[in-house]
This record gives structure tokens, sequence and C-alpha cells, in this order.
């Protein structure tokens, strides 16, 4: 087990604020006081205006408006925020929408409904150039909403897009923050003040896209809108998770408890699955039938609470199909002897469900610590598929890394996470350019990088409950601190085996303080306490508190540990 220290170690006097430096943070007082000063006018956006007269302009006539939800949590709530505004603004206004069938992205010319005449974007379709000609010529306006990258401005959509506007400093926002944008910017067309209302949907898709938190104006929407939660799907998902979220929303408990299950659905969930979580976003005032289990009658619920349940369903039934895939691709790695390469480049045919390939590739750069790049074969003989960085390593714009190859047919989407296209043989070939490109660079997949390295002895209850305190602050790109404990001494009568089923956590205390290892077989525990009578341990882990009918007990929840020295048991006389 290896580790090192990021930063200087002071958790005597200012641990927050050792924190908050390692992770980049320089103006730490503008960062924990933020307010709307941090934000950015809407007008700083190109196109906006035009997107917002063209839209108002369509919404007066009661045209024909199409609007094409994108396939991910950013997608469903960006085009929420729209539709919804609309609703409270025009209530007979003529909108359709579309969820896409699987993980797709953009307009698809053949599913736009005749007779339409506007078509609206939201959190995608800035490089479909080719589609907005088509539907140009057919007399059809386009508005683009989005946040992606892209070389240049369609000429012929109105592309509202924070990475094409240089006045708009925040390239964080994402497509959730863009579409509040447009609204505000409807509010102050129209005479209204709406576009407030929705600023929880904002929050979420931020979080949920992986926007970076240490920008001012996104982290200020981020906290804004978990304050002031009124969407009613996220309300019921909030209660559902209460549990696991201890009652409290804040970023890391949206990131870790409530998009994940927008998330699940949207990938693998039934199409009506999917319709019926986008009519509970749009406020829907639907009851379904459920019955519940062991009974024979039927009750009306909500379509809320009906969602919500719904979506933790998906969810367990995902959890399934990703931990069965990642096995088999792991096999694949250490059979094909992929980690030799510094990009881990698998291909996934006939392993993973198409619309898990994110997912995973995410979950497979965390655990190899290395940029992932999954691959499968496309309709056309070509290779595609999901590119994720590992942020945390030295390759800090893996999407420009392959674009510089100059083997690859497009890589589309952010930095870290995007879309590819490349032949078999060029991808051979950018493998050994990659290789080579990257021969000096060492990556150590078991290396964890520590904020603070304390000795057991030095490690006390007010600190493990202060670090505890700073959960509110934890988000992508500033994320919960690992701590090293060293020079844990214990005999290996008191390190105990528990669990309520089945035991699966490794439990012991020091100090006052509990040590908790989750997911740890029989296996695991034997070969702990049969190395010696007593033991000398180093604990990579976090700071928790562990609250059970008004009683805080102050925990470390261990990542990982290692058994550094063995001494004869110590005599309790």
């Amino acid at each position: 087990m290896k580790y090192k220290l990021i930063g200087n170690n002071d958790f005597c006097f200012s641990p927050l604020k050792t924190i908050l430096k390692n992770r980049g943070i320089e103006d730490i007082e503008g960062f924990l006081s933020l307010s709307e000063d941090a934000v950015n006018h809407y007008s700083n956006l190109i196109n906006i205006d035009e997107a917002a007269e063209c839209l108002i302009k369509h919404l007066r006539k009661q045209a024909r408006i199409f609007i094409q939800v994108d396939s991910d949590v950013d997608g469903v709530t960006s085009s929420s925020i729209i539709i919804n505004y609309i609703k409270r603004v025009f209530p007979e206004a003529n909108v359709e929408w579309r969820m896409h069938e699987g993980k797709q992205h953009g307009i698809i010319l053949e599913t736009i409904p005749e007779g339409v005449d506007l078509v609206l974007i939201p959190d995608a379709g800035s490089n479909q150039f080719e589609e907005h000609l088509v539907l140009r010529q057919n007399g059809i306006d386009v508005i683009v909403i989005d946040h992606h990258d892209c070389d240049e401005e369609s000429k012929n959509a109105i592309v509202v897009n924070n990475q094409l506007s240089p006045k708009y400093k925040n390239k964080a926002l994402t497509g959730a923050g863009v579409a509040y944008k447009l609204c505000q910017a409807l509010d102050d067309k129209l005479g209204k003040n709406e576009a407030k209302r929705f600023i929880d949907l904002v929050s979420v898709g931020n979080i949920a896209d992986s926007a970076d938190s240490r920008e001012p104006e996104t982290r200020y929407y981020m906290n804004q809108g978990l304050k002031k939660v009124r969407n009613p799907l996220i309300k019921e998902l909030f209660i559902k998770q209460a549990y696991s979220t201890k009652g409290k929303k804040n970023i890391q408990n949206t990131q870790f408890y409530i998009n994940p299950l927008i998330n699940a659905a949207i990938r693998i969930g039934s199409q009506d699955e999917k319709e019926q979580l986008m009519r509970s976003l749009l406020e829907s005032n639907e009851e379904i039938y459920y019955k519940k289990r062991g009974k024979d009658e039927r009750e009306l619920v909500s379509i809320h609470w009906d969602t919500a349940r719904i979506l933790g369903n998906i969810k367990q039934r995902q959890k399934k199909l990703v931990d069965s895939a990642v096995s088999e691709i792991e096999k694949r790695i250490e059979e094909k002897g992929l980690l030799k390469n510094k990009i881990l480049i698998v291909y996934v045919e006939g392993i993973l469900n198409k619309n898990l390939t994110g997912l995973v590739a995410n979950q497979l750069a965390g655990e190899y610590k290395r940029p992932v790049l999954l691959a499968r074969e496309l309709e056309d003989g070509t290779l595609g598929g999901s590119g994720r960085g590992y942020d945390k390593g030295a390759v800090k714009n893996f999407k420009q890394l392959l674009e510089e190859t100059g083997k690859f047919e497009f890589v589309e989407g952010h930095a870290e996470a995007f879309g590819f296209s490349i032949t078999p043989e060029n991808l051979i070939q950018a493998n050994e350019i990659l290789n080579h490109k990257l021969k000096d660079i060492v990556i150590n997949q078991n290396e964890y990088e520590v904020d603070f390295e304390i000795v057991a002895d030095n490690l006390t209850e007010r600190f493990i409950k202060l670090i505890n305190s700073y959960q509110d602050y934890w988000g992508y790109k500033v994320e919960e601190p690992l701590l090293a404990i060293t020079d844990i001494e214990i005999n290996k009568e008191d390190i105990s085996h528990i669990g309520k089923k089945t035991k699966n956590t490794v439990k012991f205390k020091v100090g006052g303080i509990e040590y908790m290892k989750f997911k740890s077989d029989e296996e695991f525990y034997e070969s702990l306490v049969n190395r010696g009578g007593r033991l000398v341990l180093t604990v990579i882990g976090k700071a928790k508190v562990n609250e059970y009918k008004g009683k805080e007990t102050p925990q470390i929840e261990i990542e990982e540990m290692e058994v550094v020295k063995v001494k004869k048991k110590a005599l309790v006389f």
C-alpha cells in the first residue's frame, strides 16, 4: 500500500484551509462565502437574445415546438427547466418532447414529427451542422442550448453555448445552467420572474455532469438549488434516500445518492419508465395504480412517489448488470495483458450493455488509475464507445491527447468524458503512439493521495468531528479528504468481524475512535488476525461520524489498510 502526502499536513491549526489549498483553491474566503456576485449575466452568452426572441415568437403564434431530451441527467434537467418554464408562462403552448431510446445525444432527423416549426435541442447539438442545414432547408428554426466543446458556430442554427462565448467566463456551467440562463433572458423580455423556480434542477444537472464545484458561479447554483428543492420528483428522491443522506441535502449526497437513480433509468430503463421519469420531472399531477407486495388490491399513488420507487428498482437492476460486466472486463484486462499500455483500451463487444459504457469506463478509470477507452463495433465497421480520463493522473486533457494522434474519426464531448469513433487499424496505431508519448509517465494504481498523515496517538475525536462537519463543501474537484493513520496498535482479539446477515465488516476501536472496513469477507478477516498477536497498522480512510439514538461516534471509514509490523501481545497488567 502506497500513499503520498499532497499538502503541508496542517491538521492542528487550519485543516480546512489545507484541504482547499490541496484542491487548487487560492481564494479560501471567497470560496467559503459565495454570494450572487459570483453569477455571470446571461447577456454574456452569444446569441441568447436571438434565441429568446425566436422562442417567444413561436410561443406567441402557438407554433409546434419539438424538444429533444438528451440522454443523461443534465439533459433531462435542461429540458425540464425549459419545458416547465414554458408551461408556467404559456400554459397553452404546443410543445412536444421525446426521450432517446438508447444512450444517444443530439437530434435524430427521422424522429422529428411532421409539421414542426421549431426544434429546440438542450444539452447537445452544437456540432450537428448537417442536421441544422437540413432543418433550415425545410423551413424549421433550430435553437441549441448547450455547453459541450465546439470548434465553430453553426450557420444554420441559433447556438447558445458558453464554450463559444468569450465574455462568459464560466466554462464549467453545464446544459442545465445554460437552460436556466435562457429562462432568465425570457423573464426579462416577458416581464416575468419565473426562472428562479427551477434552480433546484440547475443544481442537480450541474452536479450530475461533474461540473467543477470550485467554479464560483457553478458552486453558487449547486448550493442555492439544494436549499430550495421544490421539484416534486427531486423531493421524493431525497425522502427515499434519507437513510443514506442522513437527511442532508448537499452536493456530495446528490452526487452519490440522487443522480445515480435518475441516471440508471436513462441508461437501462424501458421507454415507458424513461417517459414516466420525464413526466414526473415536468411536475405532472398524475396518479398511478400501485399494488404493494402481499396485497390484493391496487391503490392510487402520486406519479412522483411511484417514479422514485421505480428508479430505486432500476438502480438495483443496473448494479447487477455493471457488476457482472466489470468482472468480465477485469478478466479480459488480465488475460490480454492490457495494463502494459498507458491508456487502458478494452474491446467490450458482447460483454457490456452499450448504454452502460460511459458509466463502466468511469469506474475502471478510478480502479486502474489511468484513462480508459471502451470500444465496440459500430454498424459502419469502425469502433466506437466511451472515453473517460483519470483527473488525478498525469494526463490532464484526455480528449485533446487522442485528437493529437490524428487517428480518430471523431472525439466529441468533454475533456475527460466523451464518445469516439476510430477504425480498428487506427486504434492499434493510436495505442502505439500513446504508449510512446506517455513512456515516461509512471502509472501506480495503488498510490493514494492523502491530505493528512497522523500518528494514531495524535488522532483525536474532535479532529474527526471537525473534518466531518465540512461535508457540505465536498463535490467534484473538491473531494472529501483522505487520511493516513499510522502506528495503530491493536490486539487481534479486539478486531471484530460483523454484519447483519453475513459478516462483511471489519471493526476495531483505538483511542475512542472506531475503524470500519466495509466489504471485508472472511478471507480478508482471517488473513488480518492470523498475522500475529498484536498488530501495528497503517490505515487510509475518511473521517466520519456515526449518529445513532442521539449518540455521535467518530469513525475512520477504511479504504485500505496494511499490517506494518507484528508485536508480541500486550499484557493486560
